[in-house]
């Protein structure tokens, strides 16, 4: 009788279940959080923060001398995350995209700072925002970095 009932269940409510876009929703979130990181360590700390996008990856950098000295921007420091990711194998300032799972940034640039303020600067357009989107399979969700603000939603 068990058997009969858990084979009626896995032809019926099996199929029910919708896996597709579980790792798209998941790194969407994961680099949303990065951004909303970066953003709070640049106010917390004081200092510029930069956001590399290269491949499938971000990567997070912060500058060593404040916003008003000379040089600065430069982001020469790997900027450590709460947690390593995985997916990446080892650095601990980066976040990579699982595999099927792609993260562009049309027409926004691959490199993003926020000042002290959390303000972002984006082309060279200081308060500029800016769009990553991260899509696999029939899943394209976009992340927003808002002008002026760099509200991360």
């Amino acid at each position: 009788m068990v058997m009969v009932l858990m084979g009626i269940l896995a032809t019926v409510a099996l199929p029910r279940f919708n896996f597709s876009g579980f790792d798209e929703v998941g790194f969407r979130d994961k680099v949303r959080a990065t951004l909303e990181f970066a953003r709070k360590s640049a106010v917390a700390q004081r200092r510029i923060v930069c956001v590399a996008l290269a491949g499938n990856n971000l990567t997070l950098t912060i500058d060593n001398v404040t916003p008003e000295t000379l040089g600065a921007g430069a982001c020469p420091r790997q900027l450590t995350l709460p947690a390593a990711d995985a997916a990446c194998g080892g650095p601990t300032n980066a976040v990579c995209a699982p595999n099927g799972v792609t993260l562009t940034s049309p027409p926004s640039p691959a490199l993003l700072t926020f000042d002290a303020l959390g303000r972002p600067n984006a082309l060279g357009q200081p308060s500029a925002g800016a769009v990553y989107n991260v899509a696999g399979g029939t899943v394209n969700q976009a992340i927003t970095v808002e002008a002026e603000t760099g509200y991360v939603r």
